[in-house]
């Protein structure tokens, strides 16, 4: 009788460590080769910190498509608002909202929402690092299923499409996101049976 229910462990163990590779590939996929839509229009375009470039990137957008209104979520407390101002390359119409309340990806998700619907805005751009997209959208979209939102990605000038990035940091990133991503859908889960 114990090595059946030993078997039945190893076996279960073995499922789901294969499911989660799966998982993995895919999730990797998506987060590598998610586009970038220019022809969907937007209302607004947000900004969430924590990555190199995600604010040239959203201002560069922003610019792009002539919006005004931009959203950088997640700004240091420890910035005053005039620092961060007076280095956005954007035009006198721009009205740069900084969101300093978030501290991670979850707040961000509040506080993008509660600006969306403040300024009654359907259509967003979002910005951010490639492996933080997947799990940002799903976030914000729980607040928020209606909004649309356009994702741009920010890749490093460094990063290689080819397999090569499986040997660089990039990897790591990919594999904490994924396991995040998983952890906020099981709470999601858990939380509709409550």
């Amino acid at each position: 009788m114990m090595i059946h229910i030993k078997q039945f462990i190893l076996y279960t163990v073995g499922v789901i460590v294969l499911l989660w590779g799966i998982g993995f590939c895919g999730f990797c996929y998506y987060a590598i080769t998610l586009k970038y839509s220019s022809d969907t229009p937007v209302d607004a375009v947000v900004a969430l910190t924590g990555g190199a470039d995600r604010i040239q990137t959203a201002v560069q957008k922003l610019n792009e498509r002539g919006l005004k209104d931009l959203l950088i979520s997640g700004v240091n407390k420890s910035v005053p608002p005039d620092e961060i101002l007076k280095h956005l390359q954007v035009s006198k119409e721009c009205q740069p909202t900084l969101g300093y309340w978030a501290e991670n990806t979850a707040q961000n998700a509040v506080e993008v929402s509660d600006w969306v619907l403040e300024n009654h805005f359907h259509s967003i751009l979002l910005v951010t690092s490639f492996y933080h997209m997947p799990r940002a959208m799903f976030e914000i979209l729980k607040h928020n299923e209606e909004l649309i939102i356009v994702p741009y990605s920010v890749f490093p000038k460094s990063f290689n499409n080819s397999v090569e990035w499986v040997r660089t940091k990039y990897a790591w990133f990919l594999f904490l996101e994924y396991n995040k991503f998983i952890a906020v859908h099981l709470m999601s889960v858990i939380r509709s049976f409550l």
